[in-house]
């Protein structure tokens, strides 16, 4: 059960607003993506009294948009990009340490087919540099399996010129959940956590960035947030906030677009996550088993259109779908199988004539107002990227204001509500059982509390899914879920993961909220018209 004095609710969120508004804080993050909830706990677990603002919902843009993958990056090495696999093993395991229940070992396949590159030993070779990067301390170290047993394993691979393949070890995660959860860790070490709280101007005294406008989008009040550091952490949309700083002079990320699809699992059966290139360009494409599905992805192409809205187009379905039958001709994958669609974006480090040489590399920029600002990076490096961030502001703090941290750098302690479960925390059906255990830990009792306390909290989402009515419920009051989108978007995951989007059950779940929200009936539809436009943006690509 929660530890905290006060639950990370809907209710919460108002009390934070009120408090934003009357404290003078040691840093203010602004963002709720991984980065950003990473920098709050850091900043809190030191001791600092720390805000964290988000304009939308915790993991609303990228982070939950991602691969799911915790990884070393074995596809760095190809740009020579050495230091970058080190910090990237070493933060795998670190967070598969730390939060051992969301972040799980993965085993993959990489195969090779004749006329393919790279050569068999030159992927060889750079696997034991993989296994090296780790200290050998991965799951296991890579093997490489002739191509009899990569038949026996994985049969839709078999045939066509199949030189072999190379099994190694990554880890998955549910991205969204992961950030809710070091959110609510963030909370829990003292943090003032509010969603829904948009930056609408940097305040500044003396030239010095000292505090932000913030305005609450569910009431719509304006309020003033004060504080000694102002941290910039809100990935794709850092330069929209660093034009409030008289001292901006041009771009610092570079958006690109990834897509990812989801199709049923008995459509592609594979045991292993499945690394491969597309034919058409080189470009890595990874299949990963998630549930009673297979999430293939991903694209990469430059972004110009509405960072809140990014969408698949069939050119990007296509061009998946043509690397599907190349690997696996016999699964006669088509559009038809497509559940839906999921499109994140990539906040690039910028670099004139379209470079990507950095890509996944990250740089920490101090403006001379004082402005913090992250730019770059990805989920697997978040904890790392704000350990430094925080050394900065502690730098910060003590020579500026006289603000001394408590403590040092502590976030490779485990992350609460991260550790593994019990498998008796839970009751119900296996399926249901198996999913609250793996998604909420200890906290799943509370969910079946729900059940218990009304019966009709048990009926499922959707009758395919294992979702309950009553994680709506828990949502509003343990996950400060305030709309609709948050619950079938992020603390669920039905928009991707039912055929029709969830649409059909959007009005029983946004009646389950309602109460605890204050919604009328115009309300709850208005919740579920919004919902509908989301549904639309996972199918746009249909066209």
């Amino acid at each position: 059960m929660e530890s905290s004095p006060r639950p990370f609710s809907a209710a919460t969120r108002k009390e934070n607003l009120e408090q934003l508004a009357a404290e003078i804080f040691d840093v203010l993050v602004i963002g709720g993506g991984i980065t950003g909830v990473s920098v709050a706990r850091d900043a809190a677990m030191r001791g600092f009294r720390t805000a964290l603002v988000e304009k939308g919902d915790f993991a609303q843009g990228t982070s939950s948009r991602s691969s799911r993958m915790i990884h070393g990056g074995l596809r760095y090495l190809e740009n020579y990009q050495v230091s970058l696999v080190f910090r990237c093993c070493n933060e795998r395991r670190v967070m598969r340490r730390i939060a051992p229940r969301l972040v799980r070992p993965l085993p993959f396949l990489y195969p090779l087919y004749r006329g393919q590159t790279p050569a068999p030993w030159k992927l060889r070779l750079g696997l034991t540099l993989y296994d090296a990067l780790s200290l050998f301390r991965n799951v296991q170290r890579h093997r490489w399996l002739e191509p009899e047993e990569v038949a026996r394993r994985e049969p839709l691979l078999g045939g066509r010129g199949l030189l072999g393949a190379a099994r190694f070890y990554d880890a998955q995660v549910d991205d969204a959940r992961l950030t809710m959860e070091v959110a609510r860790a963030a909370h829990r070490e003292g943090a003032v956590v509010t969603n829904y709280a948009q930056v609408i101007d940097l305040l500044q005294a003396k030239g010095r960035v000292c505090g932000a406008v913030v305005r609450d989008r569910i009431g719509g009040a304006e309020i003033e947030v004060r504080a000694r550091v102002v941290v910039n952490a809100t990935g794709v949309w850092v330069d929209t906030v660093r034009q409030a700083d008289e001292h901006f002079r041009g771009r610092t990320v570079r958006p690109t677009k990834g897509i990812h699809l989801l199709i049923p699992r008995h459509r592609l059966p594979t045991q292993h996550a499945i690394a491969f290139d597309s034919p058409r360009d080189g470009r890595h494409v990874f299949l990963f088993p998630w549930r009673e599905l297979a999430i293939v992805g991903t694209t990469d192409t430059d972004y110009e259109g509405d960072l809140d809205s990014p969408a698949a187009s069939w050119e990007d379905v296509e061009y998946l779908l043509e690397a599907l039958a190349y690997v696996f001709p016999g699964a006669q994958v088509g559009p038809e199988d497509v559940v839906s669609t999921y499109a994140g974006l990539r906040p690039l480090l910028y670099a004139e004539g379209g470079t990507y040489a950095l890509s996944r590399e990250h740089q920490i920029l101090e403006s001379p107002s004082g402005l913090i600002t992250v730019a770059g990076g990805k989920l697997t490096t978040a904890r790392l990227m704000a350990e430094q961030i925080v050394d900065r502001v502690e730098r910060r703090l003590a020579e500026e204001f006289g603000v001394e941290a408590r403590r040092p750098c502590c976030t490779r302690e485990p992350i609460p509500g991260a550790e593994r479960a019990r498998p008796e925390a839970v009751l119900g059906d296996e399926a249901v059982h198996t999913y609250l255990v793996n998604t909420y830990g200890a906290s799943a009792a509370w969910v079946m509390a729900y059940v218990e306390e009304n019966p009709a909290l048990g009926e499922r989402i959707a009758p395919e899914l294992p979702y309950l009515m009553a994680e709506a419920l828990y949502a509003v009051q343990h996950e400060m879920a305030v709309t609709l989108n948050d619950v079938l978007i992020r603390r669920t995951h039905v928009i991707y993961e039912a055929r029709d989007g969830g649409l059909e059950r959007a009005r029983a779940v946004a009646q389950v909220m309602a109460p605890r929200l204050g919604w009328d009936e115009a309300e709850v539809t208005r919740q579920v018209e919004a919902y509908a436009a989301q549904v639309a943006l996972t199918r746009a690509w249909r066209g």
